[in-house]
């Protein structure tokens, strides 16, 4: 029945290995934390606010900084002509002949020349935007930001800010349970009033020498997750195959000498979104061993 475990209680396991029952294996419990998700309108209002301030106050700079990026013709082309010509010759079949009777050649041209008509029409976009109008120095983008603001507002307080938090109001859920599985003692005092810590507290399951890439990898799988689940309205099957991803990706960067029960969704050990009683979205972290 190869490896597979079978769940005997809360805290025994059984394997079951080519006809031979081994003795059960005990677990326990060491960490476990419970983050909540919601975050402030005002939080995001004054995010949202700060962002449009800024970018409207390094609007000229900003325009001075695009011309020198891409300067002329030669520049554009190699940083956004190239790639696209480069990838559009390389789906043209040599001996392909359009219904209208364009080799291949003639639609290389072809694209060749739309490419200096958008390297135009990139220069012209640019300022009209950054243009001074009535003495206001690119008005036209400033009312553009203006614009979005709220639009990217919504976006900061239902796909960004609960999973990474910001610098004044502290870390997000994401960014704590990622110093939580690296053992950072200090990520307790980041820790918000509805938050819980049923269990222990944190605990690193990776090798010492993997911590930072363990941690970046971890935050930025359980921000995706948050983003695909929100779009999704926290569609249940979505939180479970964004669940299997996350688990998936902490057990492959376990540290075996640790003896941690595998990481699942749903396991013993697990780092899970969830949805409370209320349906109120949820990530609990929680990690058991073999004892």
């Amino acid at each position: 029945m190869g490896n597979t475990p079978y769940l005997l209680s809360t805290t025994y396991y059984l394997l079951i290995r080519e006809g031979v029952i081994s003795m059960p294996k005990q677990i326990k419990k060491v960490s476990q934390v419970q983050l909540y998700l919601a975050v402030q309108s005002d939080v995001v209002n004054r995010v949202g606010e700060t962002w449009a301030r800024t970018m409207k106050a390094e609007a000229p700079d900003m325009y001075e900084k695009l011309l020198k990026r891409i300067p002329d013709m030669e520049k554009f082309q190699s940083r956004v002509g190239g790639p696209s010509t480069s990838g559009f010759v390389s789906f043209v079949h040599p001996d392909f002949v359009s219904k209208k009777g364009a080799n291949a050649q003639s639609i290389k041209t072809g694209q060749a020349a739309n490419l200096k008509r958008a390297y135009e029409k990139y220069r012209a976009k640019l300022k009209f935007l950054f243009e001074t109008v009535d003495g206001i120095p690119a008005k036209r983008f400033c009312e553009r930001v203006e614009m979005m603001k709220e639009v990217f507002k919504s976006g900061l307080g239902a796909r960004t800010i609960p999973f990474t938090g910001t610098k004044i109001e502290g870390k997000g859920c994401a960014a704590i349970a990622a110093h939580w599985l690296t053992g950072d003692l200090k990520v307790v005092d980041h820790l918000r009033a509805a938050d819980q810590m049923p269990g222990g507290g944190p605990f690193r399951v990776c090798r010492v020498r993997v911590k930072g890439p363990f941690k970046a990898a971890l935050q930025g799988r359980l921000q995706q997750a948050g983003a695909e689940m929100v779009k999704s309205e926290f569609a249940k099957e979505v939180i479970k195959e964004e669940n299997d991803l996350t688990n998936q990706l902490v057990q492959d960067l376990v540290d075996p000498d640790l003896n941690i029960v595998p990481f699942e969704t749903g396991g013993a050990s697990h780092v899970d979104y969830l949805l409370d009683e209320a349906n109120q979205p949820w990530l609990e972290v929680q990690v058991s061993v073999y004892v």
